[in-house]
């Protein structure tokens, strides 16, 4: 105990005794190491989402819009499999928001539309499987 005691002392004033008899201890770094870079996106091909504007009982426009779902990886085969599911409540969600939002001479509002797929993802999914909804060549006609 009494080592320790010197030994502690020695440091507190500044001085290494470790050193004086030609002991080294490792360098540890002042700057945290650099944290991995994240791994790239994965994502699951939806394919071309085609929805009828429906307004006033009658078929006005039809939107069409190439969705990819960015999934974690480990979920990529469950997105998958449930393809056939995510394209039916994709469909009956885009044909009631689009039919009550869609406006002439106005262009789809695609950040509205990634959070209502995401949303509507999850509900039908029973969890947060798929991360984000990416749109390209969002197309009103």
């Amino acid at each position: 105990m009494l080592i320790g005691a010197v030994i502690g002392g020695l440091y507190f004033w500044g001085v290494d005794p470790l050193a004086k008899l030609g002991i080294t201890a490792p360098m540890m770094s002042k700057e945290p190491a650099a944290p991995p870079p994240p791994p790239p996106p994965v994502y699951v091909d939806f394919g071309l989402l085609i929805v009828p504007v429906i307004q006033d009982r009658e078929v006005k426009k039809q939107a069409e819009m190439i969705v990819r779902l960015e999934v974690d990886p480990k979920n990529k085969e469950i997105v998958a499999k449930n393809l056939p599911r995510l394209q039916n409540a994709y469909l009956a969600e885009m044909i009631t928001y689009l039919g009550a939002t869609v406006r002439e001479g106005q262009p789809l509002d695609v950040p509205a539309i990634r959070r209502r797929l995401t949303i509507s993802a999850e509900k039908t999914l029973g969890g947060i499987y798929v991360k984000d909804v990416v749109i390209e060549n969002p197309n009103l006609k």
